[in-house]
């Protein structure tokens, strides 16, 4: 069956004679590869198919649960490579990219997650997004709890204005809308509980 995605590029490898290797997430699929034969030849015509980019690929899936497709057409839909104007961005884009494909199951429905990396690029790369930019910590701790959350992973909060703020904070993850309000120092605490909680359930940072 031939179906079709949205996909962010979140590495990418020569493979075998002239082909790529693409690997990323997805929202239909989770973590994902594909492989773009003639992709070494024509990537230069072809910037879509380099890291940090959303496009919408093509591919034919038998649903037999791998996680390694062959493309077959993939078109452009979003350039966040801006982010490798500034350093310490691209650092941080870099580290969250690592830590979904570390830790994203394959094939899995992740729609969260996915909106959330979206948002942390359009952020990093300094696309307006209609509201004050976020910091580097605040994109780790948007896209950590949109992960968290979505995998079952993040607790319920000790009192119901902390469980009312990580939902809303979630939710500004999907949305690309301001986050919730909250003291500046509360940033640094809120990232160290999320690594705890990562450590916790044995994910790689």
């Amino acid at each position: 069956m031939i179906i079709s995605t949205p996909f962010i590029v979140l590495d990418k490898r020569p493979y075998r004679e002239n082909a790529l290797l693409l690997r990323g997430v997805s929202p239909d699929y989770g973590r994902v590869s594909f492989i773009l034969h003639g992709g070494q030849s024509f990537s230069k015509s072809a910037p879509q198919a380099d890291i940090f980019r959303e496009v919408e690929v093509e591919f034919e899936d038998d649903c037999s649960g791998r996680e390694l497709f062959a493309a077959k057409k993939i078109e452009p839909v979003l350039d966040f490579s801006a982010i490798a104007d500034n350093q310490r961005n691209y650092r941080m884009a870099g580290r969250i990219g690592a830590f979904l494909l570390d830790n994203m199951p394959p094939g899995d429905v992740q729609p969260h997650s996915y909106e959330a990396l979206r948002s942390v690029l359009a952020n990093l790369a300094g696309m307006d997004p209609g509201h004050e930019a976020w910091s580097l910590i605040q994109c780790s701790v948007v896209l950590k709890s949109a992960f968290l959350y979505e995998n079952g992973m993040l607790p319920e909060a000790v009192s119901p204005e902390q469980n009312i703020f990580l939902e809303n904070l979630v939710a500004s993850g999907v949305d690309n809308s301001p986050l919730p309000h909250c003291p500046a120092e509360y940033w640094e605490k809120l990232n160290n509980w999320l690594n705890e909680l990562i450590a916790y359930h044995q994910l790689k940072k």
